[in-house]
């Protein structure tokens, strides 16, 4: 008998043999097949005739980041959209109606929704925007909304559409190149543009069809992950019959879970009239400056760290400073980190407090790492973070995978109490919350202030709140913990007071 380690490395042997590359001609024919195969090739010159199409479908759209456990699937809510393209300018507009899942909510993504949340997102070119309704800017009384900073991500969606990855890979060219997995057929070839260090691969099924796009994009939590679209049961979906294949099931992953699972109902690939004007308030706005944090005292000791929407708190202590929040990426963080050593000269940052797990607050803490701060964190969190810390970040480098060193993570069950004798920190699980089973509150005794992410946010002046249970929950641990607060501080909005609290949940 052979022994197993021989057998398993001349498996292996055989597995790791390349396919030959195919020829720049075999490229382009392995391409052509794909476009015919989709009913791409049209009209008696039997050239490529979709420009512009529009499609509709509903299921269900996922939170990235906002699982209610640290390593769960993002939370799920109902969804209905309709998207309209147009490869030649590029262009695509998406308008997505997001309602509650049947049972409870549990999770980030703003949820449970008091009401059917309605959203229009745009890209033309190299402009994007979001529209209160479609055609905002040229409307009275709509609002369209600059987003810069989302155009990438808005025309790799479109490029990466069954007909978009075709197309693109076609215009790669000779960059394109063809090989075999088993028994599929697949395309790699690189984006360019303002897509230019992207690298997309494509897979075709055996009618080939594209069944997979997958291409790396970088998350600040997660580090080198996989964008991935899988397309499924193509079928002629127009009311207009045009022997023009579109997928019926549409499923999007990143991070390993579903960010989208869509059944298309209906689609229009006949080239509809499809604009996308773009309004002068989105052509003349100023690219996305760097990111910027402001100080403002709350107290002898206490800076509110604000700008954007994501706000931290700077406590000095006699011979340090506790960050309470390392939000959304290394750029937002470093900014932060900036502003504390700004406000608090001469010492440095030793804890920095995770409010909980969910991307948009725990995107900067590789950078606190980095900084030479100790990690704390409830409890369940500390296995997850040194799991996906470990994880490479070699398409944007961070700050930590710039200077490499092993995190310290202090994992907080039910309370932990920072204090030099003279200024005190408070940490708090959060009992009984549907937001993030890993939450933590901050309170700082002396001065009377508490500090929380997600589960109070003041609404503007004026602006009425929804009441929602998660503030009920929150007042619910106050009174639990007996904790005598006065002034709040929320890592979202503007400072508030208790009464603002009780008054957001009817409490007198």
């Amino acid at each position: 008998m052979k022994h197993p380690l021989l057998v398993y490395c001349a498996v292996a042997a055989m597995l790791v043999i390349e396919v030959p590359r195919a020829s720049a001609q075999d490229v382009a024919a392995t391409i052509k097949k794909a476009e015919y195969a989709l009913g791409m090739i049209r009209g008696p010159r039997r050239i490529d005739a979709i420009s512009t199409l529009e499609y509709w479908g509903n299921g269900h759209i996922y939170s990235l980041g906002q699982a209610y456990r640290p390593g769960g699937p993002w939370p799920p809510y109902k969804v209905t959209t309709k998207v309209s393209l147009s490869y030649a300018l590029p262009a695509m507009r998406v308008e997505s109606t997001r309602d509650n899942p049947e049972g409870l909510v549990q999770g980030g993504g703003l949820g449970p929704l008091a009401v059917p949340e309605k959203q229009i997102q745009v890209v033309s070119g190299s402009f994007a925007w979001n529209e209160s309704t479609p055609g905002a800017g040229f409307i009275p009384g709509s609002t369209a909304t600059p987003l810069p900073g989302t155009v990438r991500d808005r025309l790799l969606q479109l490029w990466t559409t069954p007909f978009g990855v075709l197309k693109a890979a076609e215009k790669a060219g000779p960059s394109a190149k063809v090989s075999t997995e088993g028994a599929a057929t697949v395309i790699t070839f690189p984006l360019t543009g303002q897509l230019t260090g992207i690298t997309v691969k494509a897979t075709l099924n055996s009618k080939n069809q594209v069944e997979k796009v997958e291409t790396p994009i970088e998350d600040p939590v997660l580090g080198d992950v996989v964008l991935e679209n899988t397309y499924s049961d193509y079928q002629d979906l127009g009311e207009i019959k045009t022997d023009v294949l579109f997928p019926a099931h549409i499923v999007q992953k990143e991070g390993g879970f579903p960010i989208l699972d869509l059944t298309i109902t209906r689609a229009d690939l006949n080239n509809p009239y499809v604009v996308f004007p773009v309004p002068d308030v989105v052509e003349k706005a100023p690219p996305a400056g760097p990111a910027k944090a402001d100080a403002q005292k709350l107290a002898d000791g206490v800076w509110y760290l604000t700008g954007g929407n994501y706000n931290s708190v700077a406590v000095e202590f006699k011979d340090y400073v506790a960050l309470v929040e390392c939000p959304q990426n290394d750029e937002r963080t470093l900014a932060i980190i900036q502003a504390a050593k700004a406000a608090i000269p001469g010492k440095p940052i030793r804890y920095a407090v995770n409010t909980h797990h969910h991307f948009d607050h725990s995107g900067g803490l590789r950078a606190c790492v980095a900084e030479g701060a100790t990690i704390i964190t409830q409890a369940d969190n500390k296995p997850y973070y040194e799991k996906v810390w470990a994880l490479p970040h070699t398409l944007a480098p961070d700050a930590l995978a710039k200077s490499p060193q092993k995190p310290v993570i202090e994992g907080v069950i039910n309370k932990r109490v920072i204090t030099d004798g003279k200024q005190t920190l408070e940490l708090y699980h959060l009992e009984g919350s549907n937001h993030a089973s890993t939450m933590l509150i901050g309170f700082l005794p002396k001065e009377k202030i508490l500090i929380e992410a997600d589960v109070f946010n003041p609404p503007p002046q004026g602006a009425l709140s929804l009441g929602q249970a998660k503030e009920k929950v929150l007042y619910e641990n106050l009174q639990r913990l007996k904790l005598d607060v006065r002034q709040i501080a929320p890592i979202h909005g503007k400072a508030a007071s208790i009464e603002d609290l009780r008054k957001a949940i009817g409490a007198n």
